[in-house]
């Protein structure tokens, strides 16, 4: 990496901590100057203004979530696996990022001005993983044909967002991680196509 790189990276990692720290409107240029070690004018060398420094971020972020998601599911098989690894690794990247968790879930989810913004869209990056292993399972048998993947992205991601939402506005104190199996198995149960045996099970 590049000194130009570093320094950006320095400034996109102190407007994390600023931001999640407090929120968009009472985070400033200064407090962020002041944590990455740089003088204000440098900000505006990077970032065209606060607003624009703060929706960059996810953009950021969603590169090492894709990159990293990518590692995890290497290797994996079965689209049921790759579902539980997705899970996982969301809770995990998540509850292991808080202050970006807390700005993305509790100010940007909720922005119009983030949803019309060139960063959403570069966040969808992560949202197409989760669309590609569905589509995958659907294309094997493993989710049912009747099935809309589009919807069940939104249902496997719109999950996942209460979660991690829900964890954030009670404090961050309970370990969320651990219900990753059971979140799992509510979306398999919902969009997966059963086995005979468990088809017979149901129906008795």
């Amino acid at each position: 990496m590049d000194k130009k790189a570093a320094k950006k990276q320095q400034i996109l990692q102190a407007a994390v901590e600023a931001f999640g720290r407090s929120n968009f409107e009472d985070a400033s240029i200064s407090e962020i100057a002041r944590r990455a070690g740089v003088a204000e004018g440098t900000i505006y060398q990077y970032f065209k203004n606060k607003q624009d420094l703060f929706f960059s971020i996810p953009r950021e972020k969603t590169k090492v979530f894709t990159s990293k998601l990518d590692e995890y599911l290497e290797g994996i098989s079965d689209t049921r696996d790759k579902i539980r690894k997705f899970v996982w690794y969301y809770l995990y990247f998540f509850t292991t990022n808080p202050a970006y968790a807390r700005s993305l879930m509790l100010e940007m989810r909720i922005s119009r001005a983030f949803a019309k913004s060139s960063s959403y869209k570069g966040i969808k990056k992560f949202t197409n993983q989760a669309l590609e292993i569905l589509r995958e399972g659907q294309e094997r048998g493993i989710i049912r044909k009747d099935v809309d993947i589009y919807l069940a992205r939104h249902l496997l991601l719109g999950i996942l967002e209460h979660v991690v939402t829900r964890w954030l506005l009670k404090g961050e104190k309970d370990d969320i991680i651990q219900h990753y199996g059971q979140v799992s198995d509510i979306i398999l149960n919902g969009i997966g196509v059963r086995s005979s045996d468990e088809a017979g099970r149901s129906a008795r």
